[in-house]
């Protein structure tokens, strides 16, 4: 588990929100009031959604970085090679 400040400090996103994540269930688990474990839930659920949906941010341009090379283009560069 990484320390929250290091994540934070670390500027990266990321890690910040796992460090995060971590730390909201390690204080829910250990929660006795009801009021601050329904907040800290809420505000886990928020965090899990922010990484979900920067994980699917970092596929997509993965994906788009990819280059896709069509059969046709393949033999043909395979050709021009001969």
């Amino acid at each position: 588990m990484t320390n929250l400040i290091d994540a934070a400090k670390s500027g990266n996103k990321r890690a910040t929100l796992i460090a995060l994540r971590d730390k909201l269930a390690e204080t829910i688990q250990n929660c006795d009031s009801g009021r601050d474990m329904a907040s800290n839930s809420k505000r886990l659920m928020e965090v899990i959604a922010e990484i979900e949906a920067l994980d699917k941010e970092e596929e997509e341009l993965r994906k788009a970085k990819e280059v896709k090379v069509s059969k046709h283009d393949r033999l043909k560069k395979k050709n021009e090679n001969r």
